[in-house]
């Protein structure tokens, strides 16, 4: 009889732990020890194959497998199967790997009763996860069934988290990752599926939750590869080096580390290194689609979409079946321009995989962008919802003709492709194009090349910014990424698109403010040579602002101190695969004579800003009397905090002569102050209230020279203009507020009404097009002012009659006894017929508006856009 000293529960314990906590070697000598005993248990080989795979003594583990076979144990073990599979697989053994996993089927159905208890659900599960089966079966056939007999089987938790993370499911995933953690903390690689789960919505929780894992085994090579991508995302290139050589320290071979290797030695511009590292990478397992596929996703987040693409379509070549790079494939397909291919890819994984989210989302968005309408310029392909389109589309297609031909002039670069621009009026449908997931709260454009994202004005509530400004800056984008293939930092490509920004508009972009002196003075500040670091890992949405700031002034530095020349060279140095180091060394010299250098420049500026001005929040207290904020302004006459509070009290006890005073003192601390209770919006409020029209207008025109996207200042300027009949700033300052909001009729309307005045037909005709889309009160009367404005804009080169004879047509469809559109359509009529020609001036009125405020369509409800009119 062959007896056996009974295994205590401590032992298995004692042997799990060591592997949760790193001690490999250890964990190896426990469990080869029972294994040698012959314990009839098959934890103990399950645990020395894993913790010898994760070693990379793949012949060791191959060789317990194959012992085990030998021997006729533990045969029906799926779970064995699976690493006795992967073992060969890393021998450089495929087929006899595959054949293990193919008979897997056979023997579930040979006998499913030995595939019942909750060991073998587990693995079962995850061979049908790995072989692309369906995921709502798994989960019920397998996962749930085990926690119904079973409810604190930890694996089932990290199965279902796991399963959850590869169908990009988030929230399922933190669910039940976070019960797993509950009941068994010490586990390293819970904390670290908890940290992938929460990277794309809380960055904060995702680092703590990487850090805990750590803790837990400093040698857990998911985490630290997590950390790796994390540092190269982070352009923190030489720390990434460190980390993979630590992984590397614990496993010669992991393919995932000689992935991200390559993709780094691509960053770096070491191409050589890079098909080493590849090499290296598929040494073990030939046809380990993995590597490629992590190489090229590496990539792809850098903006290399090109070099993503040729990689994952070598990773579907070692394995056809490989979803993941299919789907990267199909993304990065959308990103370089190819959509009929990338939808096509990302409608294949869609259908083999029906709970992957991010393709459910694509596939769902790609028919509502089916839908839009599609507007073509020279170099221009622009997406975007109907009615958007026949509102401002020609706007659209204006403003990006118009930065197409100051930007590749001024950055010696011809494009050799048109660039898509997809504009959504839903954030959620943004969001989703632009990362697959809904989320992305803060970005209101992304270019990725060729290919330019963006928000729409309907998408950003009462409050939108100004989509000409954002598409500029993106814009510049698609040049500086062609120019320097993809091989720039972000730091730079952002600081060019925020400096031209502001060459193009001053009220563009960013400027100095209090806040950003006190950040460029102090410790906020970054380097030159370290600016990556500050858009990698800010420390607040303000500081991620702060750091496109900064960066905007580290490329004006180089521009007014080194010359365009130069930065145009660094650019195609950059191009051409030399590394940024080496580019701006040789271009701008030494990296810390640079740093020094823009410090000064920096510091030069914030000097130069208001150098008399306490911007210091003052130590008065809050609930301070009038009397009190006077008495300690009195003694710190330059305090911007203490004059502003005395401003405002003076506002709100309407005493409007003192407040007037206050305000021109606050306004010589600080002129350009625009901020909601700042000086020039007092100056304005307080010039309201007393009826000085024109003082009024000053204000609101000085907050425009420094402000975008202020709707409320646009809308009283354009009223002001109307009622003083000032018919150039009227239309000025509509085309300001159409460049924020186009879709309310304010804008419109002006430009209708300066057109008029100024007997500029051919003005008038967008905006009257565009009011056909809004819902007007008087459509008769509206296609009857842009039949006149087309008629009188019409002469023998540009003869718009037939468009004018179709919109007095339309005027007569909705009013038959519309007199005025009645003798319009026998005037046009007498033109096509010879019998009468073209006006030679403007005669035949545009059609003012009866007062300042009348509407030509139905006032916006809630401050929201109108809604679309219906077709008839």
């Amino acid at each position: 009889m062959f007896l056996v000293s009974p295994i205590r529960a401590q032992d298995f314990e004692e042997a799990r732990n060591t592997f949760f906590s790193g001690d490999y070697g250890k964990c190896i000598e426990l469990t080869r020890a029972q294994v040698d005993k012959g314990i009839w248990n098959d934890f103990w080989s399950r645990q020395l194959m894993r913790a010898l795979i994760e070693t990379g003594e793949y012949e060791e583990a191959r060789d317990v497998y194959l012992a085990l076979m030998e021997e006729n144990k533990f045969t029906s073990s799926i779970d064995l199967r699976t690493l006795g599979a992967s073992a060969l697989r890393y021998c450089g053994q495929e087929e006899e790997g595959q054949k293990l996993l193919d008979e897997i089927p056979v023997l579930l159905t040979n006998a499913p009763w030995r595939y019942s208890d909750r060991e073998n659900l587990l693995a079962v599960g995850k061979y049908l996860l790995a072989e692309g089966e369906d995921a709502r079966y798994i989960l019920e056939s397998c996962y749930d069934r085990i926690l119904k007999s079973d409810p604190t089987y930890v694996e089932a938790y990290v199965a279902i988290g796991e399963l959850a993370l590869t169908k990009a499911d988030y929230q399922e995933a933190v669910n039940a990752l976070s019960k797993a953690l509950e009941k068994r903390p010490e586990d390293p690689n819970i904390s670290f599926l908890l940290a992938q789960a929460w990277e794309t919505s809380d960055k904060e929780k995702s680092d703590a939750f990487l850090k805990a894992a750590l803790d837990l085994n400093s040698k857990h090579i998911p985490s630290l590869l997590f950390g790796v991508r994390k540092l190269i995302d982070a352009e923190r290139y030489d720390a990434a080096e460190q980390g993979i050589e630590e992984v590397l320290a614990i496993n010669a071979s992991t393919p995932k580390a000689w992935g991200l290797r390559a993709a780094l030695a691509h960053l770096r511009g070491d191409y050589n290194k890079e098909g080493e590292y590849r090499k290296k990478g598929l040494e073990k397992w030939n046809t380990n689609p993995e590597v490629d596929f992590i190489a090229g996703k590496t990539l792809s987040r850098h903006y290399r979409f090109q070099e993503s693409v040729a990689y994952q379509r070598r990773a579907l070549k070692l394995d056809p079946k490989f979803l993941p790079a299919k789907f990267q494939l199909g993304q990065d397909l959308l990103r370089v321009g190819l959509d009929e291919d990338g939808w096509s890819l990302v409608d294949e994984v869609a259908e083999e995989d029906k709970y992957n989210v991010v393709a459910f989302n694509l596939r769902k968005l790609h028919t509502r962008i089916t839908k839009f309408t599609t507007l073509e310029a020279p170099g221009f392909i622009v997406r975007m919802e109907a009615k958007e389109a026949e509102i401002y589309g020609e706007r659209v297609l204006a403003l990006l003709s118009q930065a197409q031909d100051v930007l590749c002039k001024k950055y010696q670069f011809e494009l050799e492709r048109p660039t898509t621009v997809e504009i959504f009026p839903q954030q959620s449908d943004f969001a989703i194009r632009t990362f697959g997931l809904p989320g992305g709260a803060g970005y209101l454009g992304v270019c990725f090349g060729s290919l330019i994202t963006a928000n729409s004005p309907a998408s950003q509530g009462s409050s939108p910014s100004n989509w000409e400004s954002v598409l500029w800056h993106e814009f510049c984008h698609v040049i500086t990424l062609q120019k320097t293939n993809n091989r720039m930092p972000r730091w730079l490509s952002e600081g060019i698109s925020v400096y031209e920004e502001l060459e193009r508009d001053s009220s563009w972009g960013q400027s100095m403010s209090p806040l950003y002196k006190q950040m460029l003075l102090g410790e906020d500040f970054v380097p030159l040579s370290e600016l990556s670091s500050a858009f990698m890992s800010p420390k607040s949405p303000i500081h991620l602002q702060f750091a496109y700031y900064e960066s905007s002034l580290a490329v004006r530095y180089l521009v007014e101190k080194h010359g365009r020349p130069l930065l145009l060279k660094a650019l195609e140095d950059l191009g051409m695969g030399v590394t940024l180091e080496s580019a701006f060394s040789r271009r701008f010299g030494d990296a810390g004579v640079l740093d020094k250098d823009f410090k000064e420049y920096v510091q030069a500026i914030t000097a130069s800003f208001n150098p008399d001005t306490d911007f210091s929040k003052g130590d008065f207290a809050e609930s301070a009397g009038l009397e009190e904020i006077q008495a300690w302004v009195d003694k710190n006459p330059n305090s911007y905090a203490g004059q502003a509070l005395l401003a405002q009290a003076h506002v709100q006890n309407e005493n409007w002569g003192r407040a007037k005073e206050s305000v021109v003192k606050l306004l010589e601390l600080y002129p350009d102050d625009t901020s909601a209770n700042g000086g020039l919006k007092l100056a304005a409020y307080i010039a309201k209230k007393t009826g000085d029209a024109p003082a009024e207008r000053a204000a609101l025109e000085k907050i425009m020279k420094h402000s975008s996207n202020d709707v409320a200042a646009l809308l009283r300027l354009t009223e002001l203009c109307q009622a003083s009949e000032d018919w150039e700033a009227l239309a000025t300052y509509s085309g300001k507020l159409l460049a924020v909001n186009p879709l309310i009729p304010n804008g419109h309307e002006g430009l209708v009404a300066a057109s008029s005045a100024l007997q500029e037909p051919l003005q008038a005709i967008q905006p009257l097009q565009a009011l056909q889309g809004m819902n007007p009160l008087d459509p008769a009367g509206l296609h009857f002012q842009l039949s006149s404005a087309l008629l009188n804009a019409s002469s023998g080169e540009h003869d718009r009659t037939e468009e004018a004879r179709i919109e007095a047509l339309l005027a007569l469809e909705h009013s038959p006894r519309y007199r005025e559109a009645q003798q319009l359509l026998k005037q046009l009529v007498a033109i096509r017929n010879g019998e009468a020609k073209l006006p030679s001036e403007f005669k035949t009125a545009v059609g003012e508006l009866d007062t300042p405020n009348q509407l030509l369509v139905e006032p916006p409800a809630n401050g929201s856009p109108p809604s679309p009119r219906k077709a008839s």
